[in-house]
């Protein structure tokens, strides 16, 4: 990290070097076996069982299977505890990534990747005579038919209300929008740089916080 000034000779705001490593976050519930979770983590999300039936209860992964992390901010892993997790309790882990990895499939940082994944979504909703799709729909097609050789999928799961800032553009008629809550789903662990580990952990007992 290096600071800029603040006007007034001290430190100012920190920036963060581009060869800094990338912090990722995995919100697990809490179940007292941290030890085990060391060994065995990070834990791969699928809405399947080992022989194929689908598993009960279990939601459709938003963008196909895979190891779902949360980018960079340990807030946003928070946040999934609380709302998923509230009745029981829940454990972050951490690693990192490689944010410049060819094999990253960007579709919030790379415009390129962004733009053909729309154009592929176009297609198979015109082949199907459909008016809206998933993404997990279009990742899977783009794994299935064309060359998608990649490790990860980056993305930003877009709110209908954007959290104004009150930073604007010289207009005033466009603000600076609130890119948060950011995923990242690795399809293996390629792109995984260190070691899986615990870094909190919290207990839900009742209404009482342990």
């Amino acid at each position: 990290m290096r600071s800029v000034p603040n006007g007034r000779g001290g430190r100012g705001c920190k920036l963060q070097r581009e060869n800094d490593r990338i912090f990722i976050f995995q919100t697990l519930e809490y179940r007292g076996n941290e030890t085990e979770v060391v060994k065995h983590g990070p834990y791969f999300c699928s809405a399947r069982n080992s022989d194929g039936t689908m598993k009960y209860g279990t939601k459709e992964p938003w963008l196909g299977e895979g190891y779902y992390f949360w980018d960079t901010r340990i807030s946003d892993a928070q946040w999934w505890g609380e709302t998923v997790y509230k009745n029981t309790g829940y454990i972050i882990c951490k690693t990192t990534y490689d944010q410049h990895s060819p094999l990253l499939y960007d579709l919030l940082g790379i415009a390129k990747h962004f733009d053909e994944f729309i154009e592929c979504a176009k297609l198979i909703k015109k082949q199907r005579n459909l008016t809206e799709i998933k993404v997990a729909a279009v990742l899977e097609y783009l794994k299935k038919y064309t060359e998608f050789n990649y490790k990860a999928v980056r993305t930003w799961p877009n709110p209908k209300n954007y959290k104004d800032l009150g930073i604007i553009f010289p207009d005033q008629k466009m603000i600076l929008a609130n890119v948060d809550k950011i995923q990242i789903c690795f399809f293996d662990k390629t792109l995984l740089a260190e070691p899986f580990s615990v870094i909190e952990s919290k207990r839900f007992a009742g209404n009482q916080t342990i």
